[in-house]
C-alpha cells in the first residue's frame, strides 16, 4: 500500500512541479553575431552557441567542432512539426536594445509590441523591462533575457491535442477518398 502511494505522489509531483527555463539571446548587427543559451533552473546549461549563415541555409554552432546545418528549404517543414514553444508560459522578460537613429522607429514599435504580447499572456508589470538606448552611428544590438516555465502536464496535454488533430486529419482524408 505504501509503495503504490509513493508512486502516486511521485508521478503527481513530476507532472505538476514547474520547470523553469532561462533564455539569453544577444544579437549584434555590426559584428554579425547571434549568440544564445538555454539554462534549466539557472544552473544547468541545456544548449548554447551561436548562429551563422552559409550559402543555402543557417548553421547553428553548438560547440567548436559541432554545428547543425539547416537549409532554407527545410525551415518551412520544421515549422509545421509539433512545437514545444506553445506550451511554455512567459514568466519574465528583459529586453535591452541599443540602436542608432536609422533603426529607432522600427525598434521602438517592436518594444511596444513585445510589451503588448507580454501583457496579453497575463504577465505582470513587475516582470517586464524594456530599455531602448539611442547612440550615434549605424548600430543595432539586442539583448534578451527571459524566463519561461512549464510542467509535464501542460506538455503532455498539448502533445495529445496535437496527436488528436493529426488522427482527425487522417480520418477526414480517408473519408473523403472513400466517398469519391
Amino acid at each position: 500500500m505504501s509503495k503504490s502511494f509513493f508512486v502516486l505522489i511521485s508521478v503527481t509531483f513530476l507532472l505538476f512541479v514547474p520547470i523553469f527555463l532561462e533564455a539569453n539571446i544577444h544579437y549584434d548587427m555590426n559584428k554579425r553575431k547571434f549568440v544564445f543559451s538555454l539554462l534549466l533552473y539557472k544552473i544547468i546549461k541545456l544548449i548554447g552557441g551561436y548562429v551563422a549563415t552559409y550559402n543555402g541555409g543557417i548553421a547553428i554552432h553548438l560547440t567548436k567542432k559541432k554545428a547543425v546545418l539547416i537549409p532554407y528549404t527545410e525551415i518551412e517543414n520544421e515549422r509545421k512539426k509539433f512545437s514545444f514553444m506553445k506550451t511554455f508560459r512567459l514568466k519574465s522578460f528583459n529586453l535591452i536594445t541599443e540602436t542608432g537613429a536609422e533603426y529607432f522607429i522600427p525598434v521602438s514599435i517592436a518594444h511596444i509590441l513585445s510589451r503588448i504580447y507580454f501583457f496579453i499572456k497575463n504577465g505582470k508589470k513587475e516582470n517586464i523591462e524594456n530599455n531602448l538606448w539611442l547612440t550615434d552611428g549605424d548600430v543595432l544590438r539586442i539583448s534578451l533575457h527571459s524566463v519561461l516555465f512549464f510542467n509535464l502536464f501542460i506538455l503532455l496535454s498539448s502533445f495529445f491535442k496535437f496527436i488528436k488533430e493529426k488522427i482527425s486529419n487522417i480520418c477526414t482524408k480517408k473519408m473523403r477518398k472513400s466517398t469519391i
